[in-house]
């Protein structure tokens, strides 16, 4: 698995090609990298396979840990769970999930230092021709299909539920001084539920996986641009890096585009 950028093609089930690519990059002003992600590798052999992506918090390098911890979990928990032929993927979604959150809050009891930290986590599992996508926090996962962009993903955030309520509006949402403060990580709690989806994907569909650093850097249809004005999945990435850094580079940026062609 790798932990910086990886690329790959499947010809699915459906007669599908996939096209996956990630990056991160640690922005222009923070010292440290929190996010990590990984790409299954066997995803081009089985037809089947996932991606992760964690964007951790606390202090000193407390939130490299625990994002790191959370992809490594997650990955080897679906490893398993799918190598072992089950199909109920949502299932497993949950338990991968589970087992990363129990591991980073023990982490966190045993070590002082690395108390109250916590990482967010977005995970899409494909299987046939549908994609499964998970998230707990504000890592988002995106779908753009033609000129149209969708946040499949809900964020787990204070400014999230006061746009839902219709207290600020989502432009406002942007700026607010409490954007940045989640309600619900991997490791600050001893459990966690995260929120499902199903996606059923379709070819020229674009499936997007972010951390912060790049929707709080660019709008989503500054996003929706670049899907449609790049010709690969690796292009994209690379743009969307490169716009994110352009616009301030506030966060660490990571960047996971899966393209059905």
């Amino acid at each position: 698995m790798s932990m910086n950028k990886d690329i790959d093609f499947l010809k699915g089930v459906f007669g599908l090609e996939l096209e996956v690519f990630g990056a991160t990059d640690v922005g222009c002003v923070r010292e440290l990298n929190e996010d990590a992600f990984c790409i299954d590798p066997n995803l081009s052999e089985k037809g089947q396979g996932f991606c992760v992506l964690a964007d951790g918090m606390g202090g000193h390098n407390a939130g490299e840990i625990a994002s790191r911890t959370a992809v490594e979990i997650i990955s080897q928990q679906l490893r398993t769970l799918l190598d072992s032929g089950g199909d109920e993927i949502p299932a497993a979604i949950n338990a991968a999930i589970g087992e990363a959150n129990r591991e980073i809050f023990d982490m966190a009891v045993r070590n002082q230092e690395q108390q109250g930290m916590g990482t967010t986590a977005v995970v899409t599992c494909i299987a046939g021709d549908e994609a499964y996508i998970a998230n707990v926090g504000d890592s988002r996962a995106y779908a753009v299909r033609g000129e149209e962009i969708l946040q499949i993903t809900t964020d787990h955030s204070v400014v999230a539920e006061m746009v839902a309520q219709g207290t600020i509006s989502k432009e406002e949402a942007r700026v607010h001084p409490q954007k940045n403060i989640i309600t619900r990580a991997l490791g600050t709690d001893e459990s966690v539920e995260a929120d499902i989806f199903e996606y059923d994907f379709q070819s020229g569909d674009i499936l997007m996986m972010c951390s912060d650093g790049l929707s709080g850097m660019m709008e989503d249809e500054a996003i929706r641009d670049v899907c449609m004005q790049e010709t690969s999945a690796e292009q994209m990435v690379h743009r969307m890096i490169q716009c994110a850094k352009e616009n301030g580079g506030m966060d660490n940026v990571t960047v996971l585009c899966i393209r059905f062609i």
